[in-house]
């Protein structure tokens, strides 16, 4: 049985799925609107525990569980009055939890479907969009992969059918046959459905296109920001983001167009959709999609930092049935800003140097730390294995550029493996 705080207080809840550096922000804004938050996580030490007034140990993945949960406190009397999960792969979840409780949401089938890369592109391209050429491999036909890379051709990507963060995921350029099977035992290890996708390499560009849709299905841009990769080692290693995207209007405008076309087309009528889309010589491509906030600190730290947006309020405002001010979207700040990594040599952490000295240089806005003194590093095969983000904005991209310079020049990571 989960322990849970229980206040006095008759006040509405706000159910949060996820518990970590990402929902931080979220519980902040669902507080200033006045209400109290439910968060669910599986780690009951996750940074949002002692911020929750009621905190459920619970799998973000596990559905049956929330639902459960969910019953037995309505039983005991409590509201529900909203559920949400942004920058947290728990679509299907959150979508399920809503409808059940009857709030509103997007539709769990359209959750699950953008959840589901295979499912995803064959939907995609059943409604006559380009897709990348790709196979499906799981336990049952492992040994199809070799036909499955003649069919697909190369270059070619390895990656997991429902998992993020790039992991199991690598790039192939030549034949490399027990490469690809090792990646792809990978991929199968970290996708829930232990699925994994053989896909044809697509080239260009990388952006982060958030949108969301408002109580009444009207379509809102909120924001693009650009995706920096290093994929020297044929690993998708995601390094940075700049927001704004440097492109231009008429490409953004183009790009935001495509994404409400197919959000409209998979059946989204309200809240978010949010597309990793790639600008490649044949125009903008759709290469995932999910129905919810971004992650990688965007949407929480880096916008509001650059541009004074405040999509998660807009966010927990629709989940709650209620519209929101346009003013929510406007950029009102009008800098730039990156986000961007230190990347210690891999072993184990055993100093952390400067971090004082670099909050003190201009520009500077945030630095969350994943590891710490007496943690391992691992070697950079996904994106996951980032020590910290580091956020800094400018009035313009030089100015930004070269605070984020100083910055990562300032702070020292100096790690030991054990054989030294």
């Amino acid at each position: 049985m989960n322990s849970f705080k229980r206040k006095k207080s008759k006040n509405n809840f706000f159910w949060i799925i996820g518990g970590g550096l990402l929902q931080v922000p979220l519980i902040s804004e669902v507080k200033k609107l006045g209400y109290k938050v439910i968060v669910s996580d599986r780690d009951s030490s996750c940074a949002c525990a002692k911020a929750a007034d009621i905190f459920l140990k619970i799998d973000i993945f596990d559905v049956q569980k929330h639902l459960e949960e969910a019953f037995r406190l309505k039983c005991s009397g409590i509201k529900i009055s909203g559920v949400l999960a942004a920058g947290i792969d728990a679509t299907v979840t959150m979508a399920v939890l809503a409808k059940t409780l009857g709030l509103p949401g997007v539709d769990p089938i359209v959750a699950y479907i953008t959840n589901n890369k295979d499912i995803f592109r064959k939907t995609l391209e059943k409604l006559g969009y380009p897709v990348p050429k790709f196979k499906v491999i799981n336990t049952k036909n492992f040994n199809e992969v070799e036909s499955a890379i003649e069919e697909v051709g190369y270059p070619l990507i390895v990656k997991n059918a429902d998992s993020s963060g790039s992991r199991g995921t690598k790039i192939f350029y030549e034949k490399d046959l027990d490469g690809i099977k090792e990646t792809i035992r990978s991929a199968m290890s970290v996708s829930r459905s232990r699925r994994a996708l053989i896909e044809e390499l697509w080239s260009g560009e990388e952006q982060t296109v958030e949108t969301i849709f408002d109580v009444n299905g009207k379509f809102h841009p909120c924001f693009i920001t650009d995706r920096m990769f290093d994929k020297s080692d044929g690993y998708a290693i995601e390094t940075g983001l700049r927001h704004p995207t440097s492109l231009p209007v008429e490409k953004q405008k183009e790009m935001y167009s495509l994404v409400e076309k197919v959000a409209r087309d998979l059946g989204v009528n309200i809240g978010a959709a949010k597309v990793d889309m790639m600008l490649t010589d044949k125009g903008p491509r759709i290469i995932e999609m999910t129905v919810r906030l971004s992650g990688g600190f965007d949407s929480q730290y880096l916008v509001p930092a650059a541009t004074g947006k405040n999509v998660l309020r807009a966010a927990i405002l629709t989940a709650l049935g209620r519209p929101f001010s346009l003013e929510l979207l406007e950029d009102r700040k009008h800098k730039i800003g990156f986000t961007a990594s230190i990347w210690p040599k891999p072993g184990k952490i055993v100093a952390i140097e400067g971090v004082e000295k670099a909050r003190k240089i201009p520009g500077f806005e945030r630095l969350f730390f994943k590891y710490n003194i007496g943690d391992t590093v691992e070697s950079y095969v996904d994106c996951t294995k980032r020590v910290c983000y580091v956020i800094v904005t400018g009035k313009d991209e030089v100015s930004a550029k070269e605070s984020l310079q100083k910055v990562l020049d300032t702070i020292k990571i100096k790690t030991k493996r054990d054989s030294e």
